[in-house]
């Protein structure tokens, strides 16, 4: 599994409940349709007027993929009709060119009871 976070900023002129709420939606009627690979889409909103503790991002979406492989496809997509006509719906309510995503590559679970256990990356397995 590939874990990818996106840092979120909204367009000006909407409320943040109307942001959530486009946000939600689009990731119902888009995303949901367009990548039904991916196994998890977590949206989180920051507390209402943390934007600038938070260097103006309002939230951030997870999303888990099976692989690399399925990320790239979806990478390549996005430059589709349909991939163009997806990103313009975000793009709506969603700053993109100022929201990045970052992959993950390594991580753990850190407790008392089981120490350090490796959830992917070089310890896993």
């Amino acid at each position: 599994m590939l874990k990818t976070f996106t840092m979120v900023r909204m367009k000006p002129g909407l409320s943040r409940d109307e942001f959530f709420d486009r946000w939600c939606a689009h990731t119902r009627d888009f995303d949901l349709r367009d990548h039904p690979e991916i196994t998890l889409n977590r949206l989180t909103l920051f507390d209402e007027g943390s934007e600038a503790a938070n260097g103006g991002f309002v939230g951030i979406a997870e999303n888990h993929w099976p692989d690399r492989a399925a990320l790239d496809e979806v990478i390549r997509w996005y430059q589709t009709p349909p991939g163009i006509e997806h990103n313009r719906d975000l793009e709506a309510f969603m700053d993109i060119a100022n929201s990045p995503t970052s992959v993950v590559d390594y991580e753990v679970e850190v407790s008392e009871a089981d120490g350090i256990e490796w959830k992917s990356g070089r310890g896993r397995g």
